[in-house]
């Protein structure tokens, strides 16, 4: 049985998509959340899920914010119990047409952002007996995209990221892990389902039949984060309905 009682967990990315869906169902499994939004009009979705002063308004990739955040989270929190990395940005385009300002962006937010995280988190993980990391990966991590050359890269890079620090951490009894999703119905994927050709070619590949939900990924990151998954670590975890079954 899942439960995070008396956890407290720090999130980035939780305004919307898998971050506000984990948020919500951390609490309502009886955990305590602090972490990143985007922007100050976010913090009307995470009200009442997260209290105002565990609430930090900031651009991931600013390393000085997000370790000022993670360090005052956990000294009003009394310490941490896991992270969950859920910050994410994706651009298509062919690797032609992507410039140098779009590659440095995407794997700035998606995979150097996690890093530093886990970085800004460790000290704190390390009190307590038994921790956990969670990174948000990606199918396309896994199998690669003709118009996500940077994404991929980006999403490559954390399932590489995870097994590493899963080793590393492991005797400090830090757990690590990463969650690779297909196709989920957030404002991530919105220009593509309300293209009904491209919607309906993405969603007849997918063995399942359908886009997942966001809250459905939230299931496995807070399984992740709780200690029914306590003998797993350097894992990545494909949640994408069959698609890289095939």
């Amino acid at each position: 049985m899942i439960s995070l009682v008396n956890k407290s967990f720090f999130l980035t990315g939780m305004g919307s998509g898998i971050g506000l869906a984990t948020a919500r169902l951390i609490t309502n499994l009886g955990g305590t959340v602090a972490g990143t939004i985007e922007h100050q009009d976010q913090a009307q979705a995470v009200e009442g899920i997260v209290a105002p002063n565990l609430c930090f308004c900031l651009d991931v990739t600013d390393t000085p914010s997000l370790q000022k955040a993670v360090n005052t989270a956990a000294h009003q929190l009394q310490g941490l119990d896991g992270m969950a990395a859920c910050a994410g940005v994706i651009k298509l385009l062919t690797s032609a047409d992507t410039e140098t300002e779009d590659w440095l962006r995407i794997l700035d937010i998606n995979l150097n952002a996690a890093f530093q995280l886990a970085r800004a988190t460790t000290p704190h993980l390390k009190a307590n007996n038994g921790a956990s990391m969670v990174f948000i990966s990606s199918q396309i991590g896994l199998v690669g995209h003709r118009r996500a050359a940077a994404y991929a890269a980006s999403k490559a890079g954390i399932n590489g990221l995870a097994r590493s620090m899963a080793l590393e951490w492991a005797g400090d009894n830090i757990r690590v892990n990463a969650v690779a999703p297909g196709p989920i119905a957030t404002p991530m994927t919105e220009a593509t389902r309300n293209d009904p050709q491209r919607f309906k070619t993405l969603q007849d590949g997918i063995p399942l039949g359908r886009f997942g939900e966001a809250e459905e990924i939230a299931n496995v990151i807070a399984f992740l984060l709780s200690d029914a998954s306590s003998f797993i670590t350097g894992q990545v975890i494909v949640a994408d309905g069959g698609f890289t079954a095939q």
